[in-house]
């Protein structure tokens, strides 16, 4: 069966012989992947114009320029996976963490190597008997500070413990509470006992006296 050429040559099909195959409902996903355009090729060889066949030159380098192109998008998706996994889970990295203390938010604070209990918190607005007590799990004060008169601001606070012979005292997990003013933001200072890795390549974890901590929820580090 010979095919017209001027259906062929018909600039209403987009490539020769393509539209009448097509029904009028016809969807795809815009997607044009190797595969695809092999297909798209042959059926260009296909139904070609004999009196007006196609350069085969131009082709073999369109389907180079092709595969390159989708040679260089999968490089580019592999170096992005490793550099995924190089930047949230090297433990080399991670373990530099141990030995320093964390900013983290909370209301729970633990003594570092000096026996110093420190954190820091918004004061929303002014106040004039601004006092902050560290509190033991029987809820005992077993620290506190008066600091009176506080402009609206951050405001940080440091305990110094120490035992009769000025050594540092861990008095272990102490809760803080602020009187006296409306505030937000509360975090405490937490070192870093040790790394470990995490499940499904997931970033390290830095564990802390207060719990496990990703190096994401770190506010600061000291």
């Amino acid at each position: 069966m010979n095919i017209a050429p001027e259906v062929l040559q018909n600039p209403a099909t987009g490539i020769a012989g393509l539209a009448q195959a097509q029904p009028a409902n016809a969807t795809g996903n815009n997607k044009l992947d190797q595969d695809s355009f092999l297909r798209l090729m042959t059926t260009q060889l296909k139904f070609q114009d004999p009196f007006d066949p196609l350069d085969n030159q131009a082709m073999v380098a369109q389907l180079a320029q092709f595969s390159s192109v989708a040679g260089i998008s999968e490089m580019k998706q592999s170096l992005s996976e490793i550099a995924s996994i190089l930047g949230n889970n090297r433990l080399s990295d991670a373990k530099e963490w141990i030995g320093h203390s964390i900013l983290v938010p909370g209301n729970i604070s633990v003594a570092d190597k000096n026996g110093q209990y420190s954190g820091e918190f918004e004061l929303e607005n002014a106040t004039d008997n601004l006092s902050i007590d560290l509190l033991n799990e029987a809820g005992e004060i077993v620290m506190f500070v008066e600091l009176g008169q506080q402009e609206a601001g951050p405001v940080e606070f440091n305990f110094d413990s120490k035992n009769e012979n000025g050594e540092p005292l861990d008095q272990g997990r102490l809760r803080v509470r602020v009187n006296g003013g409306s505030i937000s933001n509360l975090a405490t200072w937490v070192p870093v006992a040790s790394v470990k890795t995490s499940e499904a390549n997931g970033p390290p974890i830095l564990v802390t006296p207060i719990g496990n901590v990703f190096p994401a929820e770190a506010l600061k580090v000291g």
